[in-house]
C-alpha cells in the first residue's frame, strides 16, 4: 500500500508540472558527507528540474562541473552549503553553470585548498588559482541573494556574452582575482561587501549599472574596474577602503575595431560615496592597445577621441581622506595605501586623477587628512597606450566645489552599516518529500 501511495504521488507532481520545494535532508544527506555524484544524479534523472528549488540543510564536500536548469533555485540555511575540493591548478572548473533565471539564495560556497586571501599578489596559481566557480554565459534575470563566496580563485562569478538584469542582493564575496568579472545589463549590486582580492573586486562591462550601498575593502588593485566600460550607470553611497591602487578606475580600453561599436564610461553618477585609505580614489583612462600591434594601427585618432573617453561623470557629495596609521602610510609599492609617484606638491592621495577624460564634474567633496590633492591631470598621450595626438585633441575639462572637512575614519576600520551574507530564514519552505 505504502509503494502504491508514494508511486502515485510521484505520477500526480509529474502530471500537474507543479515546481517542487526540495531539501537535502530528505534524501539523507550528511554533515560533511561528499555528495558530487549524488548532486549530479538528481539533475540526470530529472528528480530535480526547472522550476524547481533545492534546500541544502548542511555543508556538503563537492567536486567536478555542475549545471542548473532554467528557473531554478539552489537555497540554504544560514550556514550551509558546499566546500568546493578540487579547486587546484588543474581544477576543472566551473563549479557550477547556471540557467537562465536561477537563484542562489543564501548559500555559502568555501573553495578549499587554495591560497591565503588577498592582498598578496597576482601569480597564478600561487596567490591563487585560475578556477572560475560560478559562470553565466548569455543568461538573464540571475539572482545572488545573501550569499557567501570565499576562496582564492580567478573568479566567483563570471557573467559572459551580456547578461541581462542580474541582481547581487546582500552577498559576501572574500578572495579571488577579478571576483565578480561582468558582462551585462541592468546590473544591481546592493548591500554587498567585496574583499580580500588579488586584483579586483568588480571587473567588466555594464550598461545601466547600480552599484548602492556596497564595501570594497582589502584587496591588491581596484573596488570596481571598468574595463569593459560602463554607461549610464549610478554609484552611491557606498565605501572602498584599504585598495592598493584605486576605488574606481574608470578605464575606456579598446583592443579591435568591434570594442568602437560601444563608447565606455560615458554618463556617470558618483554620489555619497567613501574613498579612505587609497592611493587615487577615481581614476579616468583612455586606453588605445590597437597600438601595441605597431604603427598605423591605431583606434582612436584626433577625430574621434571624444567619443570614446570617459565623459559626463559627475562626482557629488563624496569624502576622501586617510588615517593616520603607520602600517598604511608607506607607498604602494612598499605595501602601504599611498601614491607610488607623486607630482612635485608631494601628495600622498588623490581624488581624481585624469589622465585623458573630460566634463568631469565634482560638487561638496570633503576632506580629512592633509596633502590630498583633489585633481591631478596627467595624459598618458604618447605612450604605448595612447597616441599623442589624439591625446591632445582633447582638453581634460573638470569643474567642482569643495565643502567642510570631513569626519575622519578609524584605521583599519571593518564595521558594515548593514546586513550581509546568509540570514536566518523567515519561514521554513513546504516540504515535499524526494522520490
Amino acid at each position: 500500500m505504502r509503494i502504491t501511495i508514494i508511486l502515485l504521488f510521484a505520477v500526480s507532481t509529474a502530471m500537474s508540472g507543479q515546481a517542487a520545494v526540495r531539501r537535502s535532508s530528505d534524501l539523507g544527506w550528511k554533515a560533511g558527507q561528499n555528495v558530487t555524484e549524488a548532486f549530479a544524479q538528481l539533475f540526470e534523472t530529472g528528480t530535480l528540474k526547472a522550476g524547481d528549488e533545492f534546500v541544502l540543510d548542511h555543508t556538503y564536500k563537492i567536486s567536478g562541473k555542475h549545471e542548473l536548469p532554467d528557473n531554478f533555485t539552489l537555497s540554504a540555511k544560514k550556514g550551509a552549503g558546499f566546500e568546493v575540493t578540487d579547486a587546484t591548478p588543474k581544477a576543472p572548473g566551473p563549479f557550477l553553470t547556471l540557467g537562465a533565471k536561477n537563484t542562489l539564495r543564501n548559500v555559502t560556497i568555501t573553495y578549499l585548498n587554495t591560497p591565503p586571501l588577498g592582498p598578496t599578489g597576482e601569480k597564478h596559481e600561487v596567490n591563487f588559482t585560475r578556477m572560475t566557480g560560478i559562470l553565466a554565459e548569455g543568461k538573464d534575470d540571475l539572482l545572488f541573494e545573501n550569499c557567501r563566496l570565499i576562496g582564492s580563485i580567478g573568479h566567483h562569478v563570471k557573467l559572459a556574452d551580456q547578461c541581462n538584469r542580474p541582481r547581487f542582493i546582500g552577498c559576501h564575496i572574500a578572495g579571488g582575482h577579478w571576483s565578480v568579472l561582468i558582462s551585462a545589463k541592468d546590473a544591481v549590486f546592493k548591500r554587498c561587501v567585496i574583499e580580500k582580492c588579488q586584483g579586483d573586486g568588480i571587473k567588466g562591462g555594464a550598461d545601466r549599472i547600480l552599484v548602492d550601498n556596497c564595501v570594497f575593502q582589502d584587496s591588491l588593485r581596484d573596488g570596481i574596474d571598468t574595463t569593459g566600460g560602463i554607461n549610464d550607470a549610478v554609484i552611491r553611497n557606498s565605501i572602498f577602503r584599504r585598495l592598493g591602487t584605486g576605488g574606481l578606475d574608470l578605464k575606456s580600453w579598446y583592443d579591435f575595431r568591434k570594442t568602437l561599436d560601444r563608447p565606455g564610461n560615458v554618463g556617470i553618477l558618483i554620489k555619497n560615496c567613501r574613498f579612505v585609505d587609497i592611493p587615487n580614489a577615481i581614476v579616468l583612462t583612455t586606453l588605445d592597445t590597437g597600438r601595441r600591434q605597431g604603427p598605423g594601427n591605431e583606434l582612436l585618432t584626433a577625430e574621434n577621441i571624444a567619443k570614446y573617453a570617459p565623459h559626463d561623470i559627475d562626482v557629488n557629495d563624496c569624502v576622501f581622506g586617510y588615517t593616520d596609521n603607520p602600517e598604511y602610510n608607506r607607498k604602494h609599492h612598499d605595501g602601504g595605501y599611498r601614491v607610488d609617484y607623486p607630482s612635485e606638491s608631494g601628495e600622498v592621495m588623490r581624488a581624481i586623477y585624469l589622465k585623458d577624460a573630460y566634463s568631469i564634474r565634482y560638487r561638496n567633496a570633503s576632506f580629512f587628512g592633509d596633502r590630498i590633492k583633489p585633481v591631478y591631470i596627467r595624459s598618458i598621450g604618447g605612450s604605448r597606450h595612447l597616441s599623442k595626438e589624439a591625446a591632445d585633441a582633447l582638453e581634460p575639462t573638470i569643474s567642482g566645489t569643495v565643502a567642510g572637512p570631513a569626519q575622519p575614519a578609524k584605521p583599519g576600520d571593518r564595521s558594515i552599516p548593514f546586513k550581509y551574507g546568509p540570514q536566518p530564514p523567515n519561514s521554513n519552505p513546504k516540504k515535499k518529500p524526494l522520490q
